[in-house]
Parts: C-alpha cells; sequence; structure tokens
C-alpha cells in the first residue's frame, strides 16, 4: 500500500480552471478592493442583477439560474472574498462582519459602472445583502 503525503508546496497558486454552463462568460476582474473572477450571463445591457454566493461556495452555484434569467437581464456573480478564484491573499476582517464583502460587491459594481442593481443571496451572500441594506 502506498503512502500519501500531504504536500503544500503542490498546492501553492493552483487554480482548478472550472468549467461552465452554456450562456456563461468569465472574466477576471480587478477593483480598488479584489481581483475576482466574475460569471456574466444575458445582455450586457440588461438591468443588473448582482448574485452572491454562500459559504463553502462560489460564483458556480448560480450558473443554472443566471442562464434562466428572464430576457432583458444580465446576471453577474462573483467569487467572493476568501472563495473560489478570488484573490487569495485578501483576507477577510472579522471584526467587520459581512463588511468587507458588502464593500467588495459596491467596488465590483462600481467598476462596471452600474449604479443600481437588483441583489440575490443565498446562505452567507444572503447576510452580504442585509450589510449593503444597512449601509
Amino acid at each position: 500500500m502506498s503512502k500519501m503525503t500531504y504536500q503544500p508546496e503542490r498546492l501553492q497558486g493552483a487554480r482548478m480552471s472550472v468549467p461552465t454552463w452554456p450562456g456563461i462568460t468569465v472574466r477576471t476582474l480587478a477593483t480598488e478592493r479584489l481581483t475576482t473572477r466574475v460569471l456574466f450571463a444575458g445582455p450586457e445591457d440588461g438591468i443588473p442583477v448582482l448574485f452572491l454566493h454562500g459559504n463553502t461556495s462560489s460564483a458556480t452555484w448560480w450558473e443554472e439560474v443566471m442562464t434562466t434569467l428572464p430576457d432583458g437581464f444580465r446576471g453577474i456573480a462573483p467569487d467572493q472574498r476568501g472563495y473560489g478564484d478570488a484573490d487569495p491573499d485578501k483576507h477577510i476582517d472579522a471584526t467587520r462582519g459581512m463588511g468587507d464583502l458588502a464593500d467588495d460587491a459596491v467596488a465590483l459594481l462600481d467598476s462596471l459602472g452600474i449604479r443600481s442593481a437588483h441583489v440575490v443571496g443565498n446562505s452567507m451572500g444572503g447576510s452580504v445583502v442585509w450589510r449593503l441594506l444597512m449601509d
């Protein structure tokens, strides 16, 4: 029987290429706060809908929903800080609650030139939505 050993140096900097559903486009975007993978669906000039994923997840969680949006809507789903392909060197300041994640969402919308959007959150993403409402 062979013995497996943990080799963290093999994992450092490694990124998985995650396949996407038809109708989803992927871009890596850098804002003043975070560089992350962002998924898009629908027309670029569509009504924006920002999807925020839950804990132990990534933007990939929203793909099926994004591809079924009604005509005229633009789905936008980022990998939030600490998850998926978000910059691993950007840590969450736990003393701010959902503050970092809410600020990241606003910075993303700002970088895309979006002044208002529908916002949908699941689990932790729902808590980020509440924080956005508070701010």
